[in-house]
């Protein structure tokens, strides 16, 4: 008799690789992906070790589907957070805001999510994923330059230099919040998350445009 998937073995496998990818997030949010190995991914998640290898076949895999559901998570949040406001600029400027407050909130998870050295199949992925958040930032910026708000210029070249520009600021204010977890602190201020803000509407909006 061929084996037949029912619905809730299925529903089963989805849940038990749901729940991976949740523990495997947490521990790469207290040590970056340096910190995440399949054991402790295992054990966390309360399953056999060898049971990983079903749904990821190595480390590497894990790795990925980690960062590919996180960072879309990030990307799904900072564009929701532009579309609250009524003119391109001050969406622009919500949509950058909450790119930084998400990094302050966890700047390990961050840290890895931008910078951390990773293997080759991980720094792809991330490539990929700059593309993703240039085309999110991309089509504010095209309406902001259709309703007259934004300088005019080429909004592909412009939306990746924008996320550029936010990634290479958090860089190493994360990178010391991550050497001082223990503390209630993070060099990434509230003043320099606005001057990061401030410098990426200059870029971008018309003097006049900008509050």
């Amino acid at each position: 008799m061929v084996y037949r998937a029912t619905e809730f073995t299925e529903n089963s496998k989805a849940q038990t690789r749901e729940r991976l990818l949740k523990e495997s997030k947490k521990l790469v949010s207290q040590a970056g992906f340096r910190g995440l190995s399949i054991a402790e991914a295992a054990r966390c998640s309360a399953i056999a070790t060898g049971t990983v290898y079903r749904y990821f076949p190595s480390k590497s895999e894990l790795c990925v589907a980690v960062f590919e559901q996180a960072t879309q998570r990030e990307i799904d949040a900072v564009s929701q957070a532009g579309t609250t406001a009524h003119s391109a600029t001050q969406r622009l400027r919500s949509s950058l805001e909450c790119f930084i407050q998400r990094a302050l909130q966890n700047p390990t998870l961050a840290y890895a999510l931008i910078a951390e050295p990773v293997d080759p199949e991980l720094e792809q992925t991330r490539l990929i994923y700059r593309a993703h958040w240039a085309e999110s930032f991309s089509t504010l910026i095209r309406l902001g330059i259709e309703q007259g708000e934004f300088i005019p210029q080429p909004e592909t070249l412009c939306a990746t230099a924008l996320v550029g520009a936010m990634a290479e600021t958090v860089i190493i204010p994360l990178q010391q919040a991550r050497h001082d977890a223990n503390t209630d602190t993070t060099p990434l201020t509230q003043s320099h998350c606005q001057q990061i803000v401030a410098f990426c509407l200059r870029a971008v909006v018309k003097p006049e445009h900008i509050v």
